[in-house]
């Protein structure tokens, strides 16, 4: 076996969770031994993993050679339908027009004013009486999923489902039955409101859903379906997978901590850090559709490739001492929501979102600190990385 298969079958990306610092040592240790591109595995098949930021940008900006929609049909597709993330070329231009405008950046400040700013005071206030609880389980795995199914103009009383149904549809590729029947219980609660803002419009997601067009084009019932599925699977759970990370970050850097709750204008240099630092997507997979080159490696048709996202922000060639959190370094210029056309349409969405949940517990949560029960658990997942447990306590 050649050096380079030997290491790469070491490193299956898609079940090693990686937790805490061995996700970066390994990344570290790939890009020392093979550069801008190295071997490794995913779902047991052979891939490779971009990890220098010059080749992952160039790789985001190279569309029509490695198009990004592809690899959603594989693995989203068959449980969340067909969306613009599944799409390429003009197809992924109209539909994500049609989509994302509730997303822009004014709609993004108004949602986050009106509903998810109260939303975070409402979760918090169940835990300040407590004075300790689980800032994971009891706040950041809940406020994205509420806020979003607020957005969108479902009914309450299945918030508690939301996380579940999102982390089983996207275990699509290895789990497909979970993932269907969590797609088809989501869709029992969507189907009735999408009837209904076809009869009488609101001003909901759902709504603008239903009644946009762009080019002539509309959307069918069941494209609004499948686009809630995804706004669900994808945008919510990395929100609070990223929100999980920036409270274990904090809460594991006291002074850090302080120094921000009395330094208000800091708080968005620290979602910014954050966003490098602990990526909620540390890869994110592509697939070639034809044979290519990428950093000199040549890519075979039908080859799986890793986008390492969480290695080009930590490259030492563009970022000074990369390994450090560090909020006062210059306004980085990260990778961590693509490049190019297909951009992540949600990035001030999700800024937005967790520099309020941010300020909100900053603000309710006086002497906030780890709990001395806190049960340790660290950033983990090389597809989707979160923490799973944190423990704290505070001033009641």
């Amino acid at each position: 076996m050649a050096e380079n298969e030997a290491v790469g079958s070491l490193i299956d990306i898609a079940v090693d969770p990686l937790p805490g610092a061995q996700l970066h040592d390994t990344l570290r240790a790939l890009r020392a031994e093979f550069g801008d591109v190295a071997p490794a595995t995913f779902y047991g098949m052979p891939t490779f993993v971009i990890l220098s930021w010059d080749t992952l940008r160039e790789f985001f900006a190279s569309n029509e050679e490695f198009p990004g929609g592809e690899v959603y049909k594989y693995q989203l597709e068959k449980t969340v339908g067909r969306t613009f993330i599944s799409m390429d070329g003009t197809d992924h231009d109209v539909y994500r027009r049609l989509v994302t405008p509730a997303f822009r950046s004014r709609a993004a400040v108004r949602f986050v004013d009106e509903e998810l700013t109260p939303l975070a005071h409402e979760l918090i206030d169940g835990l300040v009486r407590k004075g300790e609880g689980d800032l994971i389980g009891e706040f950041a795995n809940r406020l994205p999923f509420w806020a979003i199914s607020r957005k969108l103009g479902l009914p309450e009383g299945f918030e508690d489902r939301q996380r579940e149904w999102a982390l089983a549809i996207l275990s699509e590729p290895s789990n497909p039955e979970a993932a269907r029947r969590a797609a088809d219980e989501l869709s029992e609660v969507i189907a009735p409101v999408v009837a209904a803002r076809r009869e009488d419009p609101g001003s909901d997601v759902i709504s603008q859903l239903v009644t946009g067009e762009f080019q002539g084009v509309t959307l069918t019932d069941e494209e609004v379906h499948s686009h809630v599925r995804l706004l669900f699977a994808v945008g919510a759970t990395t929100t609070s997978d990223a929100l999980s990370n920036l409270l274990w970050t904090l809460l594991h850097r006291p002074a850090l901590l302080e120094r921000i709750r009395n330094e208000r204008e800091l708080r968005p240099s620290v979602v910014r850090e954050l966003l490098r630092w602990e990526p909620p997507v540390p890869l994110l997979p592509r697939m070639a559709l034809r044979e290519g080159t990428i950093g000199g490696v040549v890519i075979p048709a039908g080859s799986m490739i890793l986008a390492g996202v969480a290695s080009a922000n930590r490259d030492p060639s563009h970022f000074d001492r990369p390994d450090e959190f560090d909020i006062d370094r210059p306004d980085a210029d990260i990778l961590t929501f693509g490049f190019g056309v297909k951009f992540c349409p949600g990035t001030h969405m999700a800024k937005q979102q967790l520099l309020a949940a941010l300020e909100v517990i900053l603000d309710r949560l006086p002497g906030l600190k780890l709990a001395s029960d806190d049960l340790g658990a660290v950033p983990s997942g090389c597809n989707l990385r979160s923490v799973s447990s944190l423990r704290c306590e505070w001033e009641s």
